[in-house]
């Protein structure tokens, strides 16, 4: 469902004049929560978040992809910058990171260090003392460490 959430959203994100920084689906009380993350040069301002929510509902109304009981929320990715695809691990390579995961990895559920190496499925992030090669899927969320 979310890529076929995201490929039918992008082009209406484009037309408006954002960049679709990324999209993740999630749980809020008995509801899915759409966080759509939009960016631009110019950075991003509450009313670009309402034009786009607008638009976005609108869609999601009308396709009918999901239960009409929804909450979507869009956002930018924040300054501390939300970290959702494999492009945006590569973007960041040797950056800190913060990631929280859905289960344990090597005893750790939250692990911090810096990005040294991405591939289609991981990502291998290294801390002071050891390195923790992280299914994608089972990360929960990351942040750039600032």
């Amino acid at each position: 469902m979310k890529n076929e959430i995201t490929e039918l959203v992008r082009p209406i994100v484009s037309s408006l004049g954002y960049d679709m920084w990324g999209l993740s689906i999630g749980q809020q009380n008995n509801s899915l929560k759409f966080t759509l993350y939009i960016d631009s040069e110019k950075g991003i301002r509450i009313d670009d978040c309402e034009k786009v929510s607008y638009q976005v509902s609108h869609l999601l109304d009308t396709e009918e992809l999901c239960d009409p009981d929804y909450v979507l929320e869009v956002s930018s990715p924040g300054f501390d910058r939300v970290l959702i695809t494999q492009d945006h691990f590569n973007r960041y390579l040797n950056k800190g990171v913060k990631v929280k995961l859905k289960w344990l990895v090597k005893s750790r559920k939250n692990i911090r260090g810096i990005i040294v190496r991405v591939t289609d499925d991981h990502v291998v992030i290294n801390d002071d003392k050891e390195s923790y090669e992280i299914k994608y899927d089972s990360i929960d969320s990351a942040r750039l460490k600032i």
